[in-house]
């Protein structure tokens, strides 16, 4: 190779560094201040506001067997949430207590809608035992697939007969 083409092959390659070399530079720079955004691949949570917990009961005095008839789940017990849409989050009824003198069958879960029951810890329907105390419902709820959307969810648990 003749001299004179090495050293212009030369020049362009170092030309071309150099340029390489600023256009990083400003990638970087711009990146870095926030002009320029590196995509994300995760998709903005759904966001689980607050549960209200509605207890579908009725013993023969009127009054509920289970106690309260809702939970009001908030800040308190660590709302808000965020879940990948189409994920799976729980939510735990604990320490159930059957106030009265006959057993009585939880039967299901319906959440509100957009949200679905992937599953229940103990599978329904479960019978809870007069007098018993101490048990715990896990609801196992699926969040719909929409990503980036707020919610406050009511689910009923309901024990009444369905038939």
């Amino acid at each position: 190779m003749q001299p004179l083409r090495r050293r212009a092959l030369r020049r362009f390659i170092t030309i071309a560094l150099i340029a390489v070399a600023i256009v990083v530079i400003v990638l970087v720079a711009l990146v870095a201040g926030g002009v320029l955004v590196v995509p994300s691949h995760s998709a903005t949570p759904v966001t689980i506001s607050s549960v209200h917990l509605v207890i579908q009961e009725e013993n023969s005095s009127g009054g509920p067997w289970f106690g309260a008839w809702s939970i009001n789940y908030t800040g308190a017990e660590g709302f808000p949430i965020h879940v990948a849409p189409g994920g799976v989050w729980w939510i735990v009824w604990e320490n159930i207590f059957n106030f009265d003198s006959v057993n009585h069958t939880i039967y299901r879960v319906t959440p509100s809608s957009p949200f679905t029951i992937a599953s229940t810890v103990p599978a329904l329907p479960d019978n809870v035992l007069w007098g018993s105390e101490g048990g715990n419902l896990q609801i196992n709820v699926a969040t719909p697939s929409t990503p980036g959307a707020t919610y406050a969810v009511t689910l009923v648990v309901d024990t009444l007969n369905p038939g």
